[in-house]
């Protein structure tokens, strides 16, 4: 094996341009199953292909499920941890009807034009100061986080390829 996931972790850890904190939070979701992970080395090394494929379609659902619970821990203003949510509003009928008429001369569905309108109007918010600084900042956090989640992903995926391609050689 060319890499070990200790030099490949190491590495994500010197390059990524996430703050420490951000980096660190999320690292934690695959430092649970290091152990696990030493030994699928120690499998590779041995070259038993099987043993090893087995074991890396059990870290990997391991790991995503570790990932994914972090993810939702983001999410702790509500109990509601999918990625979009359902939101219902009551507008004027004038804008309903301002909405429904922009919808059907782009050919789109309502709430595709809804949702437009909700991310300028928070982005023109945002832009003015509208939003409150502590909720900016709370945003921001789980969006770097999210991010560092998304690293750690691609990182992991890339000593999973190492070493399937390796112990297959």
């Amino acid at each position: 094996m060319e890499k070990t996931w200790n030099e490949i972790r190491d590495a994500w850890l010197r390059k990524t341009s996430l703050t420490e904190e951000a980096a660190s939070w999320a690292i934690e979701s695959i430092n649970k199953s290091e152990e696990d992970i030493y030994e699928i080395q120690k499998i590779a090394k041995k070259d038993s292909f099987t043993e090893l494929d087995e074991k890396l379609r059990l870290l990997k659902k391991s790991i995503k499920s570790h990932i994914l619970e972090k993810e939702n821990s983001l999410d702790d203003l509500t109990l509601n941890t999918t990625n979009s949510a359902k939101l219902q509003v009551s507008v004027p009928s004038s804008l309903n009807y301002l909405m429904k008429a922009w919808a059907a001369a782009e050919g789109r569905d309502l709430s595709s034009v809804a949702l437009q309108c909700l991310e300028i109007g928070l982005r023109t918010m945002k832009s003015k100061g509208s939003i409150p600084s502590a909720a900016l900042e709370r945003y921001d956090v789980a969006c770097k986080k999210r991010i560092a989640l998304a690293e750690v992903n691609n990182i992991w995926e890339e000593y999973e390829g190492l070493t399937v391609k390796s112990s297959s050689s």
